[in-house]
């Protein structure tokens, strides 16, 4: 019969420390639209106190677009990301189309630590053909679809533990949704009126201490800009052709420019 020693106890109740310590690190995927059918996938950490930067080896994940919709993906984190279609007849699934989106990267891509809270650009999607119905959506890991075929569920190879050795785990839970913030778009939602601020830009992007607005056509009314998490970080109503930023923290942020009937976002990095 096994003696439990002291020492053999105490070895125990560190490993189940050190388990729980790390339990809630991990990532999850979110849908950023950029406006004029561009959206972004950022990776979103979870809720950690780690200063550890996450070294990130290849990740993967599925879109689903209205049946007949294609894609261009562009890669942030490598050089390309490898988008495979497949029809939605195929798995079941005959109003949608998807595409499995996967990057093995050369060399590993350094995210920042958990605890700056930072939503990192992993790829860049543009939808073709401008889709007037229908819907964008990142599948979630809990799915059916993605329970009946496994290979498309979303995942991130990355190591988050800083004990001096390089182990690339996946650090998106394949049995939650994999997913937060915002994870779908309903093209139905656009408006013909949203087709005036087509041609507004903004610029230097990323920024650092100022954002200017170009726009010819249209009035603007108000300029919001949202974190990540949905907080409203600043809101202003007149002198819209300059936005000042510099006060906000270095990461990612949504941009909410509204004219009369209408509004559109914009991704905005600062500095």
């Amino acid at each position: 019969m096994n003696k439990i020693t002291f020492t053999n106890l105490c070895m125990a109740i560190y490993c189940l420390f050190t388990a729980n310590m790390y339990a809630q690190d991990g990532y999850t995927y979110t849908l950023i639209d950029n406006g004029s059918y561009s959206f972004t996938i950022g990776a979103v950490p979870n809720a950690s106190a780690s200063n550890f930067a996450t070294s990130v080896q290849s990740y993967g994940f599925t879109i689903l677009l209205p049946d007949g919709a294609t894609a261009t993906v562009t890669s942030s984190l490598g050089s390309a990301a490898n988008a495979t279609f497949f029809n939605g007849t195929d798995v079941a699934q005959p109003t949608i189309d998807g595409y499995l989106i996967t990057e093995t990267l050369g060399s590993p891509a350094a995210l920042p630590a958990p605890s700056a809270g930072t939503t990192t650009p992993i790829v860049t999607i543009q939808i073709n053909g401008a889709p007037t119905s229908g819907i964008l959506e990142i599948l979630a890991n809990d799915s059916a679809l993605a329970n009946a075929v496994t290979p498309l569920k979303s995942f991130m190879q990355a190591d988050m533990i800083d004990n001096g050795a390089a182990v690339f785990t996946n650090v998106v839970d394949p049995n939650a949704s994999g997913l937060s913030g915002v994870s779908s778009f309903d093209f139905s939602t656009l408006s013909v009126e949203e087709n005036q601020l087509t041609n507004l830009s903004i610029y230097p992007n990323p920024a650092t201490d100022v954002v200017n607005i170009q726009n010819s056509e249209v009035a603007l009314q108000k300029v919001e800009i949202y974190s990540m998490n949905g907080q409203l970080v600043r809101s202003q109503h007149n002198n819209l052709e300059r936005i000042q930023v510099n006060t906000l923290k270095s990461g990612l942020y949504i941009m909410k420019l509204y004219a009369a009937n209408t509004s559109k976002t914009i991704k905005l990095i600062r500095q």
